[in-house]
């Protein structure tokens, strides 16, 4: 018999429900069975269901005679599943448009287990568009873990609850049981959720395994008369929701007792009318939000001034008056500001004195360079790179003395810490490393790394003394801090050593004991290639201070769950392959397309570190996921194993796709926004691929139908067409 039973009640959904189904049948904990209780759908629902109940036996479809509604249907989905699998100890509603990650089921198990006193175990969720989309708002958080008493867990509950975004859960069936399910009202997941908080614990298991189908504002009460209850509808359906909670509430509790010996009839009604009241006021705060909001919508101009009181009433309450006030005069008031002011009008006089200077210089450059002796008697093409690059030649000179003073100095170098991009430390920071290793003689044995998320194999080369960030730096921490720098930086790129770097710094030498230890900071290499990067100098800029070469072999044996032959391929959302229909059709489809050619193993790390997010996928024949191996303290030395193994990489353009030329693997890393890439990128990928002899493209998806035009043209057939993706790359 099955531990878990998961209901879905099914109504005209047939667009979504296999892509539905499909996520559920993926789960990596197998031990459930899925009832589908069909509404009378006069979809293709029926057949769809009956597909897949004859491809699983884990399922089973159920039809009702008649139209029950939303309610009673939700309620026969529980009360069938417990009839065919009297002895499950866990159960889960499912909608028939939502999407689930492969690990929620394990996941939610895994809380519930651990955890007796947790009545409900539910996940972090993000909400999709009709096609799929991640939409841009934030996952909702709440939960009521380790708080022990029922009546501080109710009025939690009542103040924080999202019923829509707890209600997909793992229950424990005898507490689902014990509330009923839904009672025949309004707003039946407010009334459950608040019964079950009576019983116990909620936890929330802090990681997105469920993606929510949102289609817009359409929550109404005439909306939930309608659905809930299509035949006649009782007379209380007209009474506000939270009178019909109440009086539901007293008369379970305070006539009938079904909540004694833990809940006394006293208690149940002082429940109820506790219930009445808040959820009440609730209920009258809502409404006028929606007065807000729809004032909002007629004014926009009071819009961005709505915004900023909201985020000051924010801080506020989670600084406190004092805190927030104190915090906002301290850049104008004391010993530190009039320094500070200083400094600044001083880098404004400087600035200032240089743009004046800066015309003068160009017309001298320029007629010096109009000499008919330095045109006819130099070497024209040697002259022009070197003063091409006079405005970086500051930052050169700088550099060459703090490297000449790391190779005259005794003790550890620190390396790092590498806190930005996967794309740049691959593409700069190693090549960078790489040279000046090399032409200032550092010793190696002297060298500390100091990266994140396991990117170890990247620095084998240059030295065997690596320590990851996160192992001084707890993963919750690492986020608030990096979200703190981006704030005040307006992103990644480490130009500046932060508070961030500091702190990693500080805590690296007290994990390792080094009293005095050198740093040799990514803020060196940012400030000189930038000037390449934004066309200020020219490429010899950056050919003389990097070294690019094969990355080190790697030792060890590969996952266990990889096939001997395969394609390596992750699509993940970035400004130049932005969340689109189109991006994410095209991403299915070229991974359908590989692995019909070759097994695919996905990258999806499962991991939020930074502002990429995945492509989610659901289950498919001949595609492998791997995001159970990766933690956030392994997750790059994970992936580089598996794309160093790979016939071919093939995915979003930057980022990982510049591993796989390290390793002498191809790589096709596509994007659709050309405006948002960087021309000088581009060109090092290329020269990459050229310099450590494997090919490296980089394409618009826009010209992927060319291939298929080609094959046409050799006379191959309809399946090459469709293949020409992965089958060119793979041979």
């Amino acid at each position: 018999m099955p531990r878990v039973i998961i209901g879905a009640p099914l109504f005209n959904h047939e667009k979504d429900l296999p892509e539905a189904l499909e996520s559920i049948l993926s789960q990596t904990y197998r031990d459930f069975a899925l009832v589908l209780v069909d509404d009378g759908s006069s979809d293709r629902t029926p057949e769809i269901a009956r597909e897949y109940e004859a491809l699983d036996p884990r399922v089973r479809y159920i039809r009702n005679p008649a139209r029950l509604g939303m309610v009673d249907n939700t309620r026969r989905s529980f009360e069938v599943a417990r009839e065919l699998h009297p002895e499950a100890e866990y159960f889960s509603f499912a909608s028939d448009h939502d999407l689930w990650h492969p690990r929620w089921l394990q996941q939610l198990v895994e809380a519930l287990d651990a955890h007796p006193e947790v009545v409900l175990a539910y996940p972090l969720n993000r909400r999709i568009g009709a096609s799929g989309e991640v939409l841009a708002r934030k996952p909702w958080a709440f939960d009521t873990f380790g708080v022990h008493g029922g009546w501080a867990r109710l009025r939690l509950n009542m103040l924080r609850m999202s019923a829509g975004n707890m209600l997909y859960g793992l229950y424990r069936v005898g507490d689902l049981a014990a509330v009923g399910v839904y009672r025949r009202v309004l707003v039946p997941d407010r009334l459950l959720l608040t019964e079950l908080a009576i019983r116990g614990q909620f936890k929330q298991v802090p990681q997105v395994l469920w993606f929510r189908r949102w289609y817009g504002r359409i929550f109404s009460l005439g909306r939930q008369r309608a659905n809930f209850f299509p035949g006649r509808r009782p007379l209380y359906m007209y009474a506000p929701w939270w009178i019909s909670h109440g009086v539901c509430l007293f008369w379970n509790y305070a006539v009938q007792g079904v909540g004694e010996p833990r809940v006394s009839k006293r208690a149940g009604a002082a429940l109820a009318l506790r219930y009445i009241v808040f959820s009440g006021a609730f209920h009258l705060w809502q409404s006028l939000r929606a007065v807000r909001i729809a004032l909002l919508e007629r004014a926009e101009l009071l819009r961005p001034y709505e915004r900023r009181v909201r985020m000051i009433s924010r801080e506020v309450q989670r600084r406190g008056i004092v805190d927030w006030t104190s915090a906002h005069l301290k850049p104008y008031v004391g010993a530190k500001a009039r320094r500070r002011a200083r400094a600044q009008l001083r880098k404004r006089v400087q600035q200032g004195g240089a743009a004046a200077l800066r015309g003068p210089a160009k017309r001298a450059l320029k007629a010096f360079r109009a000499l008919p002796l330095v045109r006819s008697r130099l070497v024209p093409s040697l002259l022009k790179q070197e003063l091409d690059q006079v405005p970086a030649a500051p930052i050169v000179a700088e550099l060459e003395q703090q490297l000449a003073r790391l190779r005259k100095s005794k003790g550890p170098i620190i390396i790092g810490p590498w806190i930005s991009e996967v794309g740049f430390e691959l593409l700069y920071w190693i090549p960078f490393l790489n040279w000046a290793v090399a032409e200032y003689g550092l010793d190696q044995r002297r060298l500390i790394v100091v990266s994140r998320g396991g990117a170890r194999p990247w620095y084998e080369h240059l030295t065997s003394e690596y320590l990851d960030v996160l192992q001084v730096c707890p993963l919750d921490e690492y986020r608030r801090l990096n979200a703190d720098r981006w704030a005040d930086g307006g992103n990644q790129k480490q130009f500046d050593v932060t508070a961030m770097d500091r702190d990693i710094l500080a805590r690296v030498q007290k994990t390792l004991g080094l009293a005095d230890a050198q740093v040799l900071h990514p803020m060196l290499m940012y400030r000189l290639l930038r000037y390449y990067w934004f066309e200020k100098a020219a490429a010899t800029l950056l050919t003389r201070h990097t070294a690019y070469r094969p990355l080190a072999p790697l030792a060890g044996e590969a996952p266990a769950e990889l096939p001997d032959d395969y394609v390596a391929v992750r699509f993940y959302f970035r400004p130049s392959f932005p969340d689109t229909p189109e991006n994410r059709r095209f991403a299915a489809d070229m991974i359908r397309s590989i692995s019909r050619e070759l097994p695919v193993v996905l990258l999806n790390t499962g991991i939020s570190l930074d502002e990429h997010e995945d492509l989610q996928v659901t289950g498919s024949h001949g595609v492998i996921r791997v995001d159970h191996l990766m933690t956030p303290g392994n997750n790059l030395e994970v992936q580089t194993r598996i794309i160093a193994r790979a016939r071919a990489f093939v995915g979003t353009y930057g980022g990982l796709a510049y591993v796989a030329p390290f390793y002498g693997v191809p790589v096709i890393g596509f994007y659709s926004e050309e405006s948002e890439l960087i021309p000088a990128h581009l060109d090092v990928g290329w020269r990459l691929g050229r310099l450590v002899g494997t090919s490296a493209f980089a394409m618009d998806t826009r010209s992927v139908p060319l291939l298929g035009t080609l094959f046409d043209l050799t006379g191959a057939g309809p399946a090459a067409r469709e293949t020409a993706g992965s089958s060119a790359l793979a041979r």
